[in-house]
């Protein structure tokens, strides 16, 4: 048995170990050390070059500071003038349709039956439609009366950006669709029923002289004071937003009331005829 030295086998082992795995020096190679002494030679300089004076940071947030105000206000005025181009639009539309109505109406008064095809319509096919027509527009007008009354107490930024937000949509989608096919269907009926609306009763044509004074009340005090109001309402959401608090609704959303309380004046104006029918079942002056 031989005797072996416990600490040269082990050294012996280390060597073998190091000599399959192919490393060949235990010592740090050349360009680990390079790369190690460059960084620490660039501790001072690149730092210096990395690091930002105070006077440097301070203009930096200045400068980003003001390119962020300058892009809100930009936003808010390319907002505005998107607002004002809608609402022309809406209100050119609107103008021709109500040019266009009124010379239906007019046409159909002063000249006789026009066109000539609505004397082939069932007079059902009329009364219902007229029914329906009615129905929508006057119950259109008085119910959003009371939301935006109801919206307008609430002082609440983003319920009244909603709601001026969605107005338009429903005088398009429900009140104005609704007031011709009543208008339209209306004077379908003067026509099959009695000839025409130059010849109807007295309260007819009433009818439709009120229809045309609530479209120009309609037309006057409430479409053109939707652009001003979703304005104003838009600059008190932005306002909320920014962390404003305690805000009251836009003077111009509450004058509004008086317009739509006034729309619904005409609207029972309107079906207090249709009921009542002044100069046939109530003796009236005109009838005379």
């Amino acid at each position: 048995m031989f005797l072996i030295n416990k600490p040269a086998v082990a050294a012996l082992a280390a060597l073998v170990c190091a000599t399959n795995i192919g490393v060949e020096s235990f010592a740090p190679s050349t360009t680990r050390v390079a790369h190690t002494i460059n960084n620490n030679a660039c501790l001072g300089v690149c730092d210096s070059r990395r690091t930002l004076s105070p006077m440097t940071q301070a203009q930096l947030f200045t400068k980003t500071k003001t390119e962020v105000v300058a892009v809100e206000v930009v936003d808010q005025s390319s907002e505005g003038d998107w607002i004002d181009e809608s609402k022309k639009v809406e209100l050119i539309v609107l103008g021709v349709w109500a040019i266009s109505i009124s010379a239906f109406i007019l046409i159909n008064n002063f000249h006789g039956p026009w066109p000539l095809a609505l004397k082939q319509v069932p007079e059902r096919w009329f009364f219902l439609s007229h029914m329906v027509g009615g129905m929508l527009f006057g119950g259109g007008i008085i119910l959003t009366t009371c939301i935006e009354r109801l919206v307008a107490k609430s002082n609440n930024p983003g319920v009244l950006q909603f709601w001026f937000d969605k107005v338009p949509e429903l005088d398009g989608l429900i009140v104005v669709p609704a007031l011709t096919i009543s208008m339209v269907s209306g004077t379908g009926l003067s026509i099959v029923r009695y000839g025409g609306l130059n010849v109807a009763p007295p309260h007819v044509g009433a009818i439709f002289w009120t229809l045309i004074a609530f479209m120009s009340w309609w037309a006057a005090t409430d479409l053109t004071t939707q652009g001003t109001a979703l304005k104003a309402v838009e600059s008190m959401y932005a306002r909320s937003l920014a962390g404003e608090t305690d805000l009251e609704t836009p003077k111009v959303v509450v004058d509004r009331h008086v317009s739509n309380v006034v729309s619904c004046f005409f609207i029972l104006i309107l079906y207090s005829m249709m009921v009542l029918k002044p100069g046939t079942l109530i003796p009236f002056p005109w009838n005379t």
